[in-house]
């Protein structure tokens, strides 16, 4: 099987197709996350393994053009969630990844990302249509697409991306003549969080202690 990541990132995807014996295709935009993918292949798994697997370090909406109709078996992939990696006041990315000395954004205003979009809603329809209808067009007819996501909070707003997205996405039109059906969803449970009194007694507020995965498949019209 061929796995196609149009998010590569660190190679989250590459490592699983790599253990399981797969093939992956990885698509990473900025050059820094692309080898350390490579790098984590060679450390993790062994070395020269990264060489069984494709890393391209370009924007996907370039490089999905150039992919073949139907020439994948599987698309999985853990978008951006919007800029909400950028917000250096949030909860999140003080206590856990400034702490740890993560990144706490995704690039530095790179107008190709697809997280320095400012509009959540221009933001919802550019990944939809820009990034993840075009890998369903690579994917074989009857195959499986998944997206990994979680709900956020922007500021006092919760905003429930993984039901926006459904909607943008459900029954979308590929380019070769099929739809995306929504097959079902799955709720990642992430316990090792804890439990936290935010707002505690003026208000509740969500702690947000799961993903989803939302699993598509690729249909073609009759």
């Amino acid at each position: 099987m061929v796995v196609l990541d149009p998010f590569g990132g660190v190679g989250s995807t590459a490592k699983a197709a790599a253990v399981t014996g797969r093939k992956s295709i990885s698509i990473e935009l900025q050059k820094h996350w692309n080898e350390l993918a490579i790098e984590r292949l060679e450390t993790e798994v062994a070395p020269g393994d990264s060489s069984k697997h494709t890393f391209i370090n370009d924007d996907s909406r370039e490089a999905l053009l150039k992919f073949e109709p139907e020439s994948v078996d599987f698309v999985i992939t853990s978008p951006p969630y919007w800029s909400i990696l950028n917000k250096k006041a949030d909860h999140k990315v003080k206590q856990e990844r400034l702490a740890n000395d993560l990144a706490t954004n995704y690039s530095d205003s790179d107008p190709k990302d697809l997280a320095n979009i400012a509009d959540y809603s221009t933001f919802l329809k550019v990944l939809a249509s820009d990034f993840i209808v075009p890998s369903a067009r690579a994917l074989k007819s009857g195959k499986y697409l998944c997206m990994i996501v979680s709900d956020f909070r922007n500021k006092s707003k919760f905003v429930s991306f993984h039901s926006d997205l459904i909607q943008e996405l459900d029954n979308a039109n590929t380019e070769d003549g099929a739809t995306l059906a929504l097959q079902g969803v799955k709720v990642l449970l992430q316990n090792h969080k804890s439990l936290l009194p935010y707002g505690y007694p003026f208000a509740y507020v969500e702690n947000i202690h799961h993903q989803y995965i939302l699993i598509f498949r690729k249909v073609a019209k009759p």
